[in-house]
């Protein structure tokens, strides 16, 4: 979970494992944060943005939602070795 000074609570999830990522891993983060009795300093609304890390890809339902919601980002180990390096 990442707080900011804003508005957004950033959620996370990274799985290392040889399988790829299913939805169910979205939904138990989506289950978590709903759980998480944080708000904005100004007391409006916090906004929910989803990141999910994975060594071996997504299944295609994962990658579906993704490609319907702008609250959720797909990375790839190249991902983060690009950013990295």
């Amino acid at each position: 979970m990442g707080l900011t000074t804003g508005e957004t609570l950033i959620a996370g999830e990274c799985k290392f494992t040889q399988a790829p990522l299913g939805y169910d891993a979205f939904s138990k983060l989506q289950n978590h944060v709903e759980e998480l009795r944080w708000t904005p300093k100004d007391g409006g609304n916090r906004v929910e943005t989803y990141a999910l890390l994975s060594r071996s890809g997504f299944m295609s339902a994962v990658e579906e939602a993704a490609a319907e919601r702008d609250d959720l980002k797909l990375f790839s180990a190249e991902d983060v070795v690009e950013v990295l390096t």
